[in-house]
């Protein structure tokens, strides 16, 4: 009976291994990742930049202006004010940017305002298309370099995607900035190093017109960066990242957006890997090796979820390690080993101006953030779009 017990977490235990070898191989493959070449200066083509809204009134103003610094003047800045019950479209349309509204309470997603400016813009096509949020702060220059790279490599192109705390935020936030540097930075660099491919992160995403114009968008998928990085790496058009552009954004400032904001990236991830994994890694036995490392990628969750995993298997497998049966625990104990050493290297690396050693003492407090994500709230939250709650401040007003 213990053998019949100990076989289903020994195998649980060697996937658990799997994912943390892969996770530790992408943080080391990062130490190799370099940034594209700049692109060459001249024959840019007609851009459009579309950035997606929905109650951003007091947001949108600033990014649409510094989404419209350094653009030609044949370049457009076009806001979809999608389901808008504030002043949106007036404070887009106030900061130079053209305006599209969207109402439709039952197809709502972030996904289904993209799919309307790209229709907007059918009328008369830019040669690229940049897909930025309302809430984010573009660096100089940012823009125009992912539009030349995807002009230039007629492929997409991913601009390095960043999170700050607030000025004022406490150690929790400073660790969930960390959390945020390991996903998009420390995983994606090391993706890219190993695969030649980024997952799209969901703001500073650049495609050439002819790429990106028959896509489906529309659709409530939540984490539709990643839906749409499944589909282009299928269809042999897999994405750049570029960290020599870089696209900032605020972290929540209170405990409720916190969730929100964690719950619609965290669950709708594991959601939609839970489709498409299989189908990926069947792709990879057949020899596609950016379809097999996606799916590795997919599977591997946030540093919580793995900690927590890791951590649950070693306690359940005391009992039969107790009695002879050692495969289980020595499988959880050298995921957690590899685990603690990959996260220390990737702190040491990249983490501690984000995550200085005073606000170590916030583990706690963002571990126990978690229940929310998981919880009855955070599950709502993933259901649908909604607004995360970042407080009064501006994203540049984060360090």
């Amino acid at each position: 009976m213990i053998s019949l017990l100990a076989l289903p977490l020994a195998l649980a235990g060697s996937a658990v291994l799997a994912i943390v070898i892969f996770f530790t191989t992408e943080i080391i493959a990062s130490f190799f990742y370099r940034a594209p070449a700049a692109p060459a200066a001249d024959g840019r083509g007609r851009l459009a930049v579309v950035i997606p809204a929905h109650d951003e009134e007091a947001s949108v103003g600033a990014t649409v202006a510094l989404a419209r610094a350094g653009l030609d003047r044949a370049d457009l800045v076009l806001v979809v004010a999608d389901n808008c019950s504030d002043g949106t479209a007036a404070a887009a349309r106030a900061a130079g940017a053209e305006i599209v509204e969207r109402r439709d309470p039952i197809n709502r997603g972030k996904g289904f305002a993209l799919q309307k400016g790209v229709d907007f813009l059918r009328a008369d096509p830019p040669d690229m298309v940049v897909f930025l949020d309302a809430d984010c702060a573009p660096q100089a220059g940012a823009i125009d370099r992912i539009a030349r790279l995807a002009q230039q490599r007629d492929r997409p192109v991913q601009a390095l995607y960043i999170a700050n705390p607030a000025p004022e935020a406490g150690p929790a936030s400073a660790v969930s900035a960390f959390a945020w540097l390991v996903i998009n930075r420390v995983r994606m660099t090391g993706l890219q190093a190993m695969g030649g491919f980024s997952r799209l992160t969901g703001s500073g995403m650049a495609f050439p017109w002819d790429l990106i114009a028959g896509r489906k968008l529309a659709s409530g998928e939540i984490v539709e960066d990643l839906a749409l990085t499944i589909a282009l790496i299928e269809d042999g058009a897999a994405p750049l990242l570029d960290a020599g552009a870089v696209v900032e954004t605020g972290l929540a400032r209170s405990a409720a957006g916190a969730a929100t904001q964690r719950a619609r990236w965290e669950l709708g991830s594991l959601r939609l890997a839970a489709r498409r994994a299989g189908v990926l890694f069947g792709k990879g036995a057949a020899g596609d090796l950016k379809a097999l490392l996606l799916a590795f990628d997919l599977l591997t969750p946030p540093l919580t979820v793995l900690l927590v995993l890791i951590a649950a298997g070693f306690v359940l497998s005391f009992p039969f390690a107790a009695a002879g049966r050692w495969v289980a625990l020595s499988l959880f104990w050298s995921a957690g080993l590899l685990f603690a050493g990959a996260v220390a290297a990737a702190w040491f690396a990249y983490g501690r101006a984000v995550l200085p050693p005073a606000k170590l003492s916030g583990l706690g407090a963002y571990l126990g953030s978690k229940m929310r994500v998981y919880g009855g709230e955070g599950r709502r939250s993933a259901k649908g779009w909604t607004r995360t709650d970042r407080g009064p401040g501006r994203l540049d007003d984060a360090p």
